[in-house]
């Protein structure tokens, strides 16, 4: 009884795969982590100098300090000149506790908090896996490339993400988790689709919850930030009214990549997919709670998309590690091995498609980063369509006792 309490449980609620695989999957997976983790290390170093999106929260709560406006007069969006101030006004304020320090030391300690929190997301998705791809996944994990910029730049995506598997964690506790929920739009308005997906499957207490923090939230803010609140609405405004995706895209080349990236499949393919993840893979997860954390893992990795111009930031795709998780872990619960192995493989090439980087006025490693984000939805979802080997076993195990 305890070695099946202690057994790892996959992210559905059910029991994982127990059936053992070669020692020697599990040992050469180890070795693949190890040299993984040197690459990225590697990667890392060659990103120096490190912090620039920190630079913009710690100039801003040095703005605090000294009672200055926190936004430019003419913000350029979405992306401004360094130190450029982008997010909400309360955001800045955890900040002040890095505002006195050095730069150099500030950006450290910072880039130690994202690497904590990328190790405490890693460990969350990679547990329930079965133990001989356990190390396979944690070298993809480490090797991510937006992970390690992510960390390097000092951005918030992480934390956004760490929050949201949080909130969903503790859905049971409608209270807490709208809380927190509340907390990671607040930080940045990245998963803000997520409460469609919410009250799609039926968790209306979670929703109330978080629009009521939020509110609060809101009203504390006007007050608080009486100056900065307007200049933070007119941002937002400007970030809305934005055509720097497309126009940056007209004028680039490969122009064959610039009209698929340009086209209304292209230019609405990933905002749909935002919309439709949280409200179908909402009514979805209602109707069977055991793909609900599947659902809301999809919900999660298009969120980012919903604004046209996401297409276009790579550190956002560390919202796709959830996703990509899950996916892994059904598709090894599948029973077909050659339909296991074509849907493994296929998640493998979205990973490595993610990855691709270029020059910076390079629309390949966007369109790359589009087509691995449509083969990742298709195999997400082609795993939810095929049956598992736990739900065959259930139903061959009803019929006999019938």
């Amino acid at each position: 009884m305890r070695r099946l309490y202690r057994a790892p449980i996959d992210s559905q609620g059910v029991k994982a795969e127990a059936a053992r695989r070669p020692r020697l999957v599990w040992a050469v997976g180890v070795v693949v982590m190890v040299l993984a983790s040197f690459a990225a290390l590697g990667i890392f170093l060659t990103k120096a100098p490190f912090g620039y999106d920190l630079w913009a929260y710690v100039l801003a709560a040095r703005h605090l300090i000294a009672g200055e406006p926190l936004y430019a007069a003419q913000p350029e969006v979405p992306f401004g000149p360094y130190g450029e101030y982008h997010y909400a006004p309360p955001a800045a304020v955890p900040f002040v506790l890095l505002a006195p320090l050095p730069f150099e030391i500030a950006t450290a300690l910072f880039m130690a908090v994202n690497a904590l929190i990328a190790v405490a997301i890693a460990l969350h998705l990679i547990r329930p896996l079965p133990r001989d791809a356990q190390p396979w996944a944690a070298a993809a994990f480490v090797l991510f490339l937006p992970t390690v910029l992510e960390i390097s730049l000092g951005n918030l995506n992480l934390i956004t993400v760490a929050l949201c598997l949080i909130a969903w964690s503790l859905r049971a506790r409608s209270a807490v988790a709208g809380t927190v929920l509340a907390f990671a739009i607040g930080l940045k308005m990245l998963p803000l689709t997520l409460v469609l997906f919410y009250l799609a499957a039926g968790r209306g207490r979670i929703v109330a919850w978080t629009l009521a923090v939020g509110i609060v939230g809101l009203v504390v803010t006007t007050i608080v930030f009486a100056r900065d609140f307007p200049a933070y609405v007119a941002l937002l405004f400007a970030l809305k009214d934005s055509q720097w995706a497309a126009e940056f895209i007209a004028n680039m080349p490969p122009a064959e990549v610039a009209a698929i990236l340009g086209s209304p499949i292209g230019r609405w393919l990933l905002p749909f997919a935002a919309v439709g993840t949280a409200i179908l893979g909402g009514l979805a997860a209602r109707r069977d709670k055991r793909d609900e954390t599947h659902l809301h893992h999809l919900a999660l990795a298009f969120a980012p998309y919903l604004a046209s111009f996401g297409l276009l930031w790579f550190p956002y795709l560390v919202t796709a590690l959830p996703l990509m998780a899950s996916t892994l872990h059904r598709a090894l619960l599948l029973p077909l091995p050659a339909l296991r192995g074509a849907l493994t493989a296929a998640l493998a090439l979205s990973w490595l498609l993610l990855q691709i980087v270029g020059a910076q006025d390079d629309l390949v490693p966007i369109g790359a980063h589009l087509l691995g984000l449509v083969i990742l939805l298709a195999v997400a979802l082609a795993v939810l369509a095929t049956p598992r080997r736990d739900r065959v076993t259930q139903s061959v195990a009803t019929r006999a006792a019938a």
